[in-house]
């Protein structure tokens, strides 16, 4: 079977224009493409790209997913980016340097995630249940008895 490298059609997202809510939905499947940027050894980097349906646009627009939001539509909805159509996405905007550029990064994140910086200080996208150590977050929701009342002991404090 003969392969052709396919190029997104149309345009592209104007980051700058986003605002941190908004919701979103994928309208396409997500395929790995050749980027603009090149490998050390001259062959191009290949980049994630999908449609994307912003809310208050008139027509989709095309994106290029970063690792944090595809891990989350992984977790999420599992790995067959078909899945991942169709479901609403908030939109989350940060402004940062990129070896020294300002750019502007996107992050589609399903709903029952949040996004947070993880011990080395990257972005991922995780269940709300999480923290950012991974570990849990107790629930204290089924709690049944009221917490111990400890007696005042100010005449105790050595000061």
């Amino acid at each position: 079977m003969k392969y052709q490298i396919v190029k997104s059609s149309g345009a592209w997202v104007d980051k700058a224009s986003l605002k941190n809510g908004t919701r979103a939905k994928i309208i396409s499947e997500t395929r790995n493409e050749p980027s603009k940027f090149l490998n050390t050894d001259g062959s191009p980097k290949m980049q994630d790209n999908c449609k994307v349906q912003f809310e208050g646009a008139t027509e989709a627009v095309n994106i290029s997913l970063n690792r944090a939001t595809l891990n989350a539509l992984v977790e999420a909805y599992g790995e067959d980016s078909l899945n991942w159509m169709n479901k609403t996405l908030t939109v989350e905007v940060e402004k940062m340097r990129v070896a020294g550029k300002a750019v502007i990064a996107l992050y589609l994140i399903p709903k029952g995630f949040k996004k947070i910086d993880d011990a080395d200080g990257y972005a991922v996208i995780v269940p709300n249940e999480l923290n950012s150590d991974g570990t849990k977050v107790p629930d204290f929701s089924e709690v049944d008895e009221k917490p111990a009342v400890v007696e005042d002991e100010a005449d105790e404090i050595p000061f």
